[in-house]
């Protein structure tokens, strides 16, 4: 039995006039921009100020609340397990990406919805669930096996 350090987290689904979603590469699979909250920080606060910090956008209109999800991970020797609020967002104007290389982000990415299924097959299964949430079409999303390990 593990003991687990509880976090809370927010991020950001983000799309542009074009109706593309914006993704970032981190540690060699594509992902959402999110990270942990602040010390007296609103989940929202949090979700905005982290997909800036990663991508590099600022102007982020903040939208609905999506979903939460939940996943385990381990470092130093120690097991947490991370809650993370996601919201949808939208960047009013074409800027410039620059990847957060400190959080081993390499590479900031918009994407069309066609090129989804490829590139959700290359993340983890709580980013399809937040793509699930807002009602993207199933046949833009991979399907998700369910083995072991996919769960601590």
């Amino acid at each position: 039995m593990h003991n687990y350090l509880e976090v809370n987290a927010a991020g950001g689904l983000v799309t542009n006039g074009k109706g593309e979603f914006l993704l970032i590469r981190r540690s060699g699979l594509w992902d959402l921009p999110k990270g942990h909250q602040d010390p007296g920080e609103s989940l929202e606060d949090t979700a905005v100020r982290e997909v800036e910090e990663e991508t590099g956008l600022h102007g982020l209109k903040l939208g609905k609340f999506i979903c939460t999800t939940d996943h385990c991970y381990q470092r130093d020797e120690k097991w947490y397990l991370k809650h993370t609020w996601w919201y949808a967002m939208s960047c009013p104007e074409q800027q410039e990406c620059t990847p957060q290389t400190e959080e081993d982000i390499t590479e900031v990415r918009w994407v069309s919805k066609h090129e989804l299924p490829s590139l959700l097959l290359q993340t983890y299964p709580t980013i399809v669930e937040v793509f699930r949430s807002v009602g993207l079409s199933e046949k833009y999303l991979p399907s998700v096996k369910q083995n072991s390990e996919n769960f601590v």
